[in-house]
């Protein structure tokens, strides 16, 4: 499939959608089983077993970021969907992924890769991993230029990732070193109203603001130690690293300060820190004991100003210090009682502490502890030898955001009125229920049948026009998910999968906004031995549904690749929106004003963010 960046492999998943409503280079928005997880809200997402998601970033709480993982070093994406496994800790609240980092057999040795494309696109690209290893010991370096589609969406970044292993030894175990450091300087576009466009007062891929930009920067150094002997199992990991990240955008126009206009400028400075620990044991040949003990936190400065038409500050909008830890404990057993039933259950406890100074309300500093049971069972049956079933009920829990700790209110916003208006800040916590099935009685055929249903108590929604995170009433979401794959000779796989949900307030009974109701997706891969290979991805959804009872429009993409490799050379093309469809990934309904001069209206109006048309990207590859 089309790999843009370290965010696409997760469009292999079925039934999870991201879109990039920006640019490339900002935080993907992620849907997943009626969540609108925005920037990550909903979805955990770890790089060998550490945390991704920001906390509380000033952007979006749970921001995702994984410009430093550099795709040719992705060995493997695991994902669950719900909050089903007991590793699964904050943000996991519609489900997680981990990224398993590592060069492929193949592409073992000296790799350089240089691709150009059709908006300017210009990447190098150079990975180095023992040919006889397994492809875990590597360095991989990238900087790529585009100058993106339309207006406005222009990045520039470079990336450095790598891995060595300290020792490894059948005594002492392995310990392993990880660094990686990622800078990226991107345009943001903004959004469009709907209105201007079909009025043809602004193309659709044009940007209403051409100072919207954004800057981030990471480091990151981490050590892993696993050690095995016998029935016993120990892993152990510390890491550390430097987080930045600037964005200067502009959502409401001049309807807030007609003269100025609403341009924030973002800026948010972390040092991030955190060290687990898990130990698994066999009691028996059928039991197995888990343990698992962790903390992770950020020492923050967060800062936001209304910036003026010259990009001068004119005032400060918040100005925030602070400190969170987040710290877990867990345990659980593995059971098989006869060879055809496989059960697990257990529980974590995840505390949060939250200290923050306002330096906007100079109020006294707020500090907070919070704590999150989280009980978690699931069982498995052999029914017969293609056929299983399985159930899993599991909560997720997310911490709030340090801000919500301060006397801070907002004062306009874009979404529901199903809004929670009392309370001190709280977990938010998603009690799931899974029941399916999986039936796969020939290695050329297989399906697999779910049904689901999440209940929260108190909702939580990052809303971009206000800039914060909305507490909104209790919600639930009932759905249905179905995958089909089929391999009918030995290089071709073909998968199709669908999911549908109903997703609503449970006092109001209104839709919750943003988030796809209905979700499907086919893909073909074909790897044939002669060296070709080619991919086809369509995806498609319904319109969504928009806040105060406006309708978004319907979705449909495809995309291709093709190949061939001879000996150590790699030729491959990349093309995306084959049709040429207009895109509009991110949609929204809220009131703007982008005509200074005339009478501003408070009235919502549907926004758009514009997916790439169609564009190819050429690589050549040369592996020694």
């Amino acid at each position: 499939m089309p790999r843009r960046n370290a965010e696409d492999a997760l469009r292999l998943v079925p039934g999870l959608t991201l879109v990039q409503h920006g640019s490339e280079g900002k935080g993907h928005q992620f849907f997943l089983r009626g969540f609108d997880a925005v920037h990550g809200a909903d979805l955990a997402l770890t790089v060998e077993g550490i945390p991704v998601n920001e906390w509380s970033n000033i952007h979006a709480q749970g921001y995702i970021d994984l410009g430093f993982i550099i795709p040719e070093a992705i060995q493997s994406v695991d994902a669950t969907k719900g909050p089903f496994i007991l590793g699964q800790g904050a943000f996991a609240m519609a489900g997680s992924a981990d990224y398993q980092l590592g060069i492929p057999a193949g592409e073992r040795g000296l790799r350089a890769t240089y691709t150009a494309g059709t908006t300017n696109r210009h990447r190098g690209l150079v990975t180095y991993s023992p040919r006889e290893g397994d492809g875990e010991q590597f360095i991989a370096v990238e900087a790529m230029h585009d100058d993106g589609f339309g207006q406005n969406r222009g990045i520039e970044r470079g990336a450095l990732l790598g891995r060595v292993h300290l020792f490894d030894d059948a005594t002492h175990g392995t310990l392993s070193l990880l660094a990686a450091g990622h800078v990226a300087r991107f345009d943001l576009p903004g959004t469009l109203r709907e209105a201007d466009v079909k009025a043809g007062r602004a193309g659709f891929y044009d940007a209403y603001d051409p100072a919207g930009n954004g800057l981030s920067v990471r480091g990151l150094v981490a050590l892993t130690h696993a050690w095995r002997r016998g029935d016993h199992a120990v892993s152990s990991q510390v890491h550390g690293g430097y987080r930045r990240l600037e964005l200067l955008e502009n959502y409401t126009g001049f309807l807030v300060d007609p003269v100025n206009g609403d341009r924030r400028g973002q800026a948010q400075t972390a040092w991030r820190f955190g060290a687990r620990s898990e130990y698994t044991v066999h009691l028996t040949e059928r039991l197995a004991l888990e343990a698992a003990a962790g903390v992770r936190g950020d020492v923050l400065d967060q800062s936001q100003h209304h910036v003026g038409r010259q990009q001068e500050p004119l005032e400060t909008e918040r100005a925030l210090t602070g400190v969170q830890t987040l710290s877990h404990g867990l345990l659980g057993l593995r059971l098989r009682p006869v060879e055809a039933l496989r059960l697990a259950a257990g529980a974590r406890l995840d505390v949060a502490h939250i200290s923050v100074q306002d330096g906007v309300e100079m109020g006294p500093r707020a500090t907070g502890t919070l704590a999150a049971v989280s009980p978690r069972a699931t069982a498995e049956w052999h029914l017969a030898t293609p056929l299983r079933l399985f159930a899993a009920y599991g909560r997720g829990f997310r911490p709030p955001e340090a801000r919500a700790f301060t006397p801070f209110k907002p004062q306009r916003t874009g979404l529901s009125e199903d809004l929670y208006t009392g309370g001190d800040p709280r977990m938010t916590v998603a009690d799931s229920v899974e029941v399916g099935t999986r039936w796969n009685p020939h290695r050329a055929f297989g399906t697999s049948l779910s049904g689901f249903a999440t209940f929260i108590e108190r909702e939580s929604v990052f809303d971009h026009v206000s800039g914060v995170n909305l507490e909104l009433n209790s919600t639930r979401r009932l759905g249905a998910e179905i995958e089909v794959h089929s391999s009918p000779v030995d290089w071709l796989m073909l998968t199709a999968d669908a999911t549908l949900v109903d997703a609503r307030f449970v006092d109001s009974g209104n839709e919750i906004p943003l988030a796809p109701w209905l979700v499907g997706g086919f893909r073909a891969v074909a790897t044939h031995d002669s060296g070709f290979q080619a991919g086809l991805r369509l995806l498609s959804w319904a319109p969504r549904p928009l806040p105060h009872g406006a309708r978004g429009a319907a979705m449909a993409v495809l995309d291709a690749t093709a190949g061939y490799a001879w000996r150590g050379l790699r030729l491959n093309l990349e093309v995306e929106n084959v049709l040429n469809r207009q895109i509009r990934e991110g949609e929204y309904h809220y009131a703007s004003h982008w005509r200074p001069g005339e009478p501003p209206s408070e009235i919502p109006v549907v926004h758009y963010v514009a997916g790439p048309p169609l564009n190819a990207r050429l690589s050549l590859s040369a592996v020694y």
